[in-house]
């Protein structure tokens, strides 16, 4: 069963909203795009390996996924972790492409892209600590972990995987994505003794969830233009911002699209990157809504909550706002 379903990532949603709307003329919106782009790529990857875990039988296990557990001063991530009666999985997905050269004699992984080369952090030596936190982490709340085993997915389709060395490490441990379910019965095989219950499953489980800390990066750290940040509703279909409202209709100026709901995302974004709260006189200056009554009308009729009298009024997401 899936204890625990991959959501959009905030950290995502939050990158996405500030490259919409950071200057263009700014330089740093470079940087942003590109850290937007690895995020996603990143998610894609863990997409892909949820696909094809999707297809193998769940009857004997706890699949958990986007875990990130406290642990000390810091944290430690899992992509997903599987939970059976005889061991525990972690995989560790990354969607890289180009060619892929695993060094584990000094703990490298090496890219070639388009004839530049660069260096990443060994996957393998990635998961294995992940591995040692997370029996760490069991034991400290007084449960006996089971063997835990470790896997790197490679998921992009177009990456050429290398392994000079011949090591038997990776040759075991790095496998594509939708090779996974011929990757689990060799553990079965290794593992045969059966040393949790279904209830002890359900209990390591639900103690790693609540457990589980979202990253929610604060846009107030990244050194943001905040004053040049562009204001106003975009346009769904052109992609221009500044629609007008007018008789319960958005119109963009650019391409003449009508909808009644583009105020939503402008308000996501606002959330996003400037913080939990907004009140009208904020709502209105920033979608550029000229009447407060208008502005008061958009607030109450979206999924918000709401504190304070009607003068002082400020507004709040609820979690499913951002579904």
């Amino acid at each position: 069963m899936i204890g625990k379903t991959r959501e959009y990532p905030r950290e995502i949603m939050i990158l996405e909203a500030i490259v919409r709307r950071f200057p263009s003329d700014d330089f740093r919106k470079t940087e942003f795009e590109r850290k937007l782009y690895r995020k996603r790529a990143g998610y894609k990857g863990e997409k892909v390996l949820d696909y094809f875990l999707e297809q193998i039988d769940h009857t004997e296990m706890v699949i958990l996924n986007d875990l990130r557990i406290p642990i000390n001063s810091t944290h430690f991530q899992i992509d997903t972790l599987i939970i059976t009666p005889y061991f525990l999985l972690i995989i560790d997905s990354k969607n890289y492409a180009g060619t892929l050269i695993f060094l584990p004699e000094f703990n490298q992984l090496i890219r070639i892209q388009n004839d530049i080369e660069e260096v990443f952090p060994d996957p393998i030596l990635q998961t294995k600590n992940q591995a040692y936190q997370l029996k760490a982490f069991l034991n400290k709340h007084h449960f006996t972990p089971p063997p835990i085993e470790f896997l790197v997915a490679i998921s992009n389709t177009q990456a050429i995987i290398k392994n000079p060395t011949n090591d038997k490490e990776v040759s075991y441990r790095v496998f594509r994505s939708s090779n996974v379910a011929f990757k689990l019965p060799p553990f079965y095989q290794k593992h045969t003794q059966s040393l949790l219950t279904k209830n002890d499953m359900k209990k390591i489980a639900r103690q790693l969830v609540k457990a589980h800390e979202p990253l929610v990066p604060d846009p107030k750290t990244m050194n943001l233009p905040f004053e040049k940040m562009v204001k106003g509703v975009q346009c769904p279909a052109c992609e221009t911002f500044g629609m007008d409202y007018h008789q319960g209709k958005w119109t963009c100026k650019n391409c003449g699209h009508k909808t009644g709901d583009a105020h939503i995302q402008a308000l996501r974004d606002y959330f996003l990157i400037y913080g939990p709260s907004i009140n009208s006189k904020q709502f209105r200056d920033f979608t550029n809504v000229k009447s407060s009554s208008t502005a008061k009308r958009l607030l109450t009729n979206m999924d918000l909550n709401f504190l304070g009298t009607t003068k002082g009024r400020t507004y709040s997401p609820r979690k499913s706002f951002f579904d």
